[in-house]
C-alpha cells in the first residue's frame, strides 16, 4: 500500500479452541501449542526479544536457550501477536499497536518432520509504515495451506520510525556505526527462525520462497542485495515493489533531523524515554521528507520527491541493489517480478476519479505532467488519449506506468543482466467482475488494481465480491503459475521465458509478449527520465 490506509484491523483474533483441537510440537526454544482445524495453525510465536526500552533502534536479538530468552513450559501459540506500533490511519492523532511485536505465524498441512514440504514466507505491505502479518484477507490462511500443500509463514516487523529511522545520533551509538533498516533486520531474523525451526512444522528449510506485496515486495528487493540473506531462501517473488533503493545513510540522517527537532531530544537517552506516541508524532509526516507519501498515487510533479525509509545503510544494505548486483553481490535465486496494470486504482490521488470527465482528465494531466514541459503533457495525452475506455482507466494506467510498471521493467532488466538464476516478469491485466473496496477504502477499484494478484493467490476474492467465472479463472491461473515457481523455480507455462526474452500478461488466461506498453515505457524511462519518480518505500 502506497498511501495512508483507511482501515487497519488491529484486533487480536482468537480461535475457539477445544482441548482435542490443540497440538504440541517442539521448537529450538521449547514446546509450542497450536490448533488443528482445516490445517495446523500456530499464531504469535516470538522470534526475537521484544525491542523495547533501550533495545529500541537496535538489531533484533534472536530468542535462544544460550541467552535464557526462551519460554518456560509450553508456549500457547493460540492468538496473533501484537501489531507493531504505527500511526492510526483512521485517526492521525492516535498511535496503535505495540513495540513488543516481533511475532510470527505458521499455517501448515503437516507437522511431520519427514513431510519436507515447500515453505512460503510472506512479508506484508503497507509502505513500511502500516499493517501486520495477519491482516484478514491479506495474509495466508488455513485453507491456503491445505489447498496448496505448502507451509506458510507470516510475521510482524518493526515499522515507521521504529523500523526505519536513520540518525547520526543512533549511528554513533551503534557497533556498526550505522542506523536505519531495523525492519529489514527483523525480517532476516524471522527467516533465520524459519531455517532453524520449520522442519518441526513439516517444512523444508531448503525450499523456501520469500514473497511480499507492495512494501513487502520492496523488502524482498532489499534482501536480495543483503549479504545477511544468503542461504535463507531459494526463490523470490516481488509483487508491486518499489524499485528505487539508493538513498545513503548520510542523506537520510540529514533529512531526518526534522524528527530530532520535533522530538525535542538531543541525547540517546531522551530518544529511548519517548513514548511510542511521541516518537510517531515527531515523524516528518507532512513536511520534507514527507513520510506520508500522499503523492505516490498521483501524476508526478517536477521536483516533488518523498523521503526514503529503506536506505543504503552500509551494513544490512551495503550498496544500492543494482550496484551490488553488478559487483556480483546478490542472493542468486530465481526471481519473479509482478505488477498490475492499474496499480493505483484502489486509492488514486483524485478522490472523484470515478466521476471524472474527459475534460477534467485532460486539464489535470496537463497541470501536473506539464511541469516537465508542454511537450511532455502533449505526449502523455497521445499515449493515454481522450475518449479511450474511461478517464479512470487512462489516469490509473498513466500513473501506474510511470510509478510502477515501467520502473519494474528496469528492475527486472537489472536483475536479468546480473543474476545467474532466471528472472521472470508479469503484468496483470485481469479486472474484478465487480468493484472492490480494497482494505475497506472508499474508492471502488474497477480495473487491475494494487494487490489484485495477491488476493487472487490467497484465494480471498470471495471476501470482497461474489466470485464470477472470470475471477476464478484468474485466481486459478495465479495459483498454477506461482505454485510451479515455488516448486521448480520457473512458471507453469512453458512458453513463458525469462526477461527480457518474454513477459507474461495475466488475465483470465495467460499470453506471452515481448513487453507490456513498450512505447510508453521507452518514453517515460528513456526520453523523459521519469525513473526518479518511481514508487519509493
Amino acid at each position: 500500500m502506497k498511501v495512508i490506509l483507511r482501515f487497519l484491523h488491529t484486533l487480536t483474533f482468537l480461535y475457539l479452541v477445544r482441548p482435542e483441537q490443540t497440538v504440541v510440537i517442539d521448537t529450538e526454544c521449547g514446546q509450542i501449542m497450536g490448533i488443528k482445524n482445516e490445517s495446523y495453525v500456530f499464531m504469535g510465536i516470538p522470534y526475537a526479544v521484544p525491542p523495547v526500552g533501550d533495545r529500541r533502534w537496535k538489531e533484533p536479538a534472536s530468542i535462544n536457550r544460550e541467552t535464557g530468552t526462551c519460554w518456560q513450559g509450553i508456549y500457547h501459540a493460540l492468538k496473533f501477536g501484537n501489531t507493531c506500533a504505527q500511526k492510526n490511519p483512521l485517526n492521525e492523532t492516535q498511535t496503535i499497536g505495540s513495540e513488543d511485536c516481533l511475532y510470527l505465524n505458521v499455517w501448515t498441512p503437516s507437522i511431520t518432520k519427514s513431510s519436507k514440504l515447500p515453505v512460503m514466507v510472506y512479508i506484508h505491505g503497507g509502505s513500511l509504515q502500516f499493517a501486520n502479518g495477519n491482516w484478514p484477507t491479506y495474509c495466508p490462511t488455513e485453507r491456503l495451506a491445505n489447498e496448496t500443500n505448502i507451509v506458510h509463514v507470516s510475521f510482524n516487523y518493526r515499522l515507521h520510525a521504529f523500523g526505519f529511522m536513520a540518525l547520526d545520533l543512533l549511528s554513533s551509538a551503534s557497533h556498526t556505526k550505522t542506523s536505519g533498516n531495523y525492519g529489514f533486520m527483523d525480517q532476516i531474523t524471522a527467516l533465520k527462525w524459519v531455517q532453524s525451526n520449520i522442519e518441526n512444522f513439516g517444512g523444508d528449510p531448503n525450499q523456501v520462497t520469500l514473497y511480499g506485496q507492495s512494501s513487502g515486495g520492496t523488502s524482498v528487493f532489499a534482501l536480495l542485495a543483503s549479504p545477511f540473506s544468503t542461504g535463507l531462501f531459494q526463490r523470490a517473488w516481488l509483487l508491486s515493489a518499489s524499485p528505487i533503493l539508493n538513498k545513503t545513510l548520510q542523506d537520510a540522517s540529514r533529512d531526518n533531523r526534522v524528527f530530532l527537532d520535533r522530538s525535542g531530544c538531543s541525547t540517546l537517552q531522551c530518544l529511548y524515554e519517548l513514548s511510542a506516541d511521541e516518537v510517531i508524532k515527531a515523524v516528518p509526516w507532512d513536511v520534507y521528507p514527507f513520510w506520508a507519501m500522499t503523492d505516490q498515487t498521483d501524476v508526478p510533479v517536477k521536483g516533488k520527491f518523498d523521503g526514503a525509509m529503506a536506505i543504503v545503510d552500509g551494513y544490512i544494505i551495503p550498496h544500492p541493489p543494482f550496484e551490488a548486483w553488478e559487483m556480483g553481490r546478490y542472493v542468486d535465486v530465481p526471481v519473479m517480478i509482478g505488477t498490475t496494470a492499474q496499480e493505483i486504482d484502489y486509492q488514486p490521488a483524485l478522490s472523484n476519479l470515478n466521476t471524472l470527465t474527459w475534460s477534467s482528465y485532460e486539464n489535470y494531466v496537463i497541470s501536473k505532467i506539464g511541469t516537465f514541459g508542454e511537450d511532455v503533457a502533449k505526449r502523455a495525452l497521445e499515449l493515454y488519449p481522450l475518449y479511450n475506455v474511461t478517464p479512470e482507466y487512462q489516469f490509473t494506467s498513466l500513473v501506474s506506468d510511470i510509478r510502477v510498471t515501467c520502473p519494474n521493467d528496469i528492475l527486472a532488466m537489472e536483475a536479468a543482466k546480473t543474476f545467474k538464476s532466471p528472472v521472470y516478469r508479469y503484468v496483470v491485466t485481469s479486472m474484478p467482475s465487480a468493484p472492490i473496496h480494497m482494505f475497506d477504502l472508499p474508492f471502488p477499484a474497477r480495473y487491475s488494481f494494487h494487490a489484485w494478484d495477491m488476493i487472487a493467490f490467497f484465494g480471498t476474492i470471495g471476501d470482497y465480491i461474489k466470485v464470477q467465472r472470470s475471477d476464478q479463472m484468474f485466481a486459478d491461473l495465479m495459483r498454477r503459475e506461482m505454485l510451479s515457481f515455488v516448486h521448480t523455480g520457473k512458471p507453469f507455462t512453458e512458453s513463458w521465458g525469462t526477461f527480457e526474452d518474454s513477459l507474461a500478461i495475466l488475465d483470465s488466461s495467460i499470453s506471452i509478449s515481448k513487453a507490456y506498453h513498450p512505447t510508453e515505457c521507452r518514453y517515460w524511462m528513456n526520453s523523459v527520465n521519469m525513473w526518479s519518480y518511481a514508487w519509493i518505500n
